[in-house]
C-alpha cells in the first residue's frame, strides 16, 4: 500500500526536528475491519508528528477516520472528508467514541453533497 502525505505550508517551514527514514514501518494490521484500505494509527501519528505539530490536517479522503484518530492523538486539529455516506459514518462514530472529542459534522454543498468531520476550535 502507497501512502502520500503532502504538506502545505505557508512561507518556509523548518524542517521535522527527527528526519523521517525514506520508508516507515506500518506497525500492525488492522484487518480492515472498518474500511477495505484501512491504515494503522502509529504510522500516522509519526507523520503528523513531523509535519503538522499541532497545527491543522486535512484528510480529504477519511474513509475509517484513521488519520483523524491519529491527529486528536497528536493534539491537532482536523478537517476529513470522504464522499461515502456509509464511510463517513464510520469515521464520526470512530471518532466520537475518543474520550472527551466530540467532531462537529457539517454539510458542504458542491456540485456534490461532500459531510466533512471537523474538530472544535483547540
Amino acid at each position: 500500500m502507497l501512502l502520500i502525505a503532502i504538506v502545505l505550508a505557508k512561507g518556509r517551514p523548518a524542517p521535522p526536528t527527527e528526519p523521517l527514514p525514506d520508508v516507515l514501518p506500518w506497525g500492525e494490521y488492522t484487518g480492515n475491519r472498518l474500511h477495505p484500505t484501512q491504515k494503522p494509527v502509529e504510522p500516522l501519528r509519526t507523520l503528523i508528528r513531523a509535519y503538522a505539530g499541532h497545527g491543522h490536517v486535512l484528510e480529504p479522503f477519511c474513509g475509517s477516520g484513521s488519520t483523524a484518530v491519529a491527529a486528536i492523538a497528536e493534539g491537532c486539529r482536523f478537517t476529513a472528508i470522504d464522499l461515502d455516506p456509509e464511510h463517513f459514518a464510520t469515521a464520526r462514530e470512530r471518532l466520537m467514541a475518543i474520550p472527551g472529542n466530540r467532531p462537529k459534522p457539517t454539510l458542504k454543498l458542491q456540485s456534490v453533497p461532500m459531510p466533512v468531520l471537523r474538530s472544535q476550535a483547540a
